[in-house]
């Protein structure tokens, strides 16, 4: 039986408005080429192999910020469980010497592919990813192989341990690019091959229209966070294409809310890929950031907290599931999936219940449970497979 997802992460907080102020990391930059394997661009001394790509982390805060809590996880081809994940740890020199772990306030952190050979990627990143095979867990390993191998179809997550040890306990995310448990279709409405988010600042033309042309999309295009953006994102929706060939951005995550490209492989309105064409000369910096600066971010044990103190069972369920609470005080609970499925029961806020959710007119399949704090302040999510 096909499956419909709409995947959130067990641990989210409520999302702020993109004027709030900076108070943790956020990716400030995105850059997916589409480099041929063997052709020598850009000065490089080497041919690529196809892994022109990196990504920027931001800190936005009026502190420096100790990266080991931080790692960053990719989501292949729609998988709604992270495929990798790699903890963030200095390992070329750029800003700071090498195994100084720390990112100093209105600065850049740079992850690049450890494959990558055009010298404007080489010498900004602060990293290398690991193999694009996958790699023993040690190091800065902590899942799989290398994050930095991403495709336009993959989601990208930035994710902060409140153990303040990336990889020891259970970690929460602070910033996504793209909808992770989905694979987006391509202009002519497939995923082979593969698709991308993408975006138009306008106003789209009319549902089914073929004029569509996306001014940001993650794929072949070097992408940097909106200037006034000074928060990640923490959950998104999944997006709705119009049917082929235009594969229209009907509702859903649009890219181009918080994104803006600056260069192109394949520019809007063209046909022709030339990836030399493709600059990467703003990777290292985000000095056209224009958000308020805050003091950096300190609460995230209080969301985990709250995570780890409501469980939900058993799992997958069946007729009926049981949400178990025990210290926190919650005020709803509702299960929903991307079909407009769903079902509530408010809590009695009393730190201390269990409550029983009805799923038995619910179709098989994925869901997810939101569990809403009884201030309103604290959201979470957690997976509920029904039978």
């Amino acid at each position: 039986m096909k499956k419909h997802y709409l995947l959130f992460s067990a641990a989210l907080l409520v999302a702020g408005a993109a004027h709030a102020q900076g108070t943790e990391l956020f990716f400030s930059e995105y850059d997916e080429g589409s480099h041929s394997s063997g052709t020598v661009y850009g000065g490089a001394s080497s041919p690529s192999t196809g892994s022109e790509r990196a990504i920027e982390i931001y800190n936005p805060t009026t502190s420096t910020v100790n990266l080991n809590p931080y790692s960053v996880r990719r989501y292949s081809n729609g998988n709604p469980n992270f495929t990798e994940e790699e903890r963030l740890f200095r390992s070329n020199a750029t800003q700071q010497p090498v195994g100084t772990n720390t990112l100093p306030r209105a600065s850049t952190f740079v992850l690049a592919s450890g494959e990558s050979t055009l010298p404007t990627i080489r010498t900004k990143a602060d990293q290398f990813s690991a193999g694009h095979a996958p790699q023993p867990i040690a190091g800065n390993v902590l899942f799989g192989g290398g994050t930095i191998y991403f495709n336009g179809n993959d989601a990208v997550a930035l994710v902060r341990y409140p153990s303040g040890t990336a990889g020891v306990g259970t970690g929460v995310i602070i910033d996504i690019i793209g909808v992770i448990g989905q694979n987006p279709p391509n202009r002519n409405g497939t995923t082979s091959p593969e698709g991308n988010w993408h975006g138009t600042n306008a106003l789209d033309p009319p549902f089914g229209t073929t004029t569509f042309i996306p001014d940001v999309a993650s794929e072949n295009m070097s992408l940097m966070r909106r200037p006034n953006i000074s928060r990640g994102v923490r959950s998104t929706t999944a997006t709705v294409y119009g049917p082929a060939p235009s594969g229209l951005y009907v509702s859903g995550y649009n890219i181009a809310d918080e994104w803006v490209a600056y260069s192109y492989a394949t520019p809007p309105g063209t046909s022709t890929t030339n990836a030399a064409g493709q600059s990467y000369d703003r990777l290292g910096e985000h000095l056209d950031y224009t958000g308020p600066s805050g003091v950096y971010n300190a609460t995230l044990g209080t969301l985990a907290k709250f995570d780890a103190n409501i469980s939900v069972y058993p799992n997958p369920a069946h007729g009926f599931a049981t949400v178990e609470i025990k210290d926190a005080k919650v005020g709803r609970v509702v299960v929903l999936n991307n079909l407009g499925q769903s079902i509530g029961a408010e809590a009695k806020g009393t730190g201390q219940e269990k409550l029983t959710l009805n799923i038995s007119a619910l179709k098989p399949g994925m869901y997810f449970v939101q569990i809403l704090s009884a201030d309103g302040q604290t959201k979470i999510y957690k997976e509920l497979v029904v039978q």
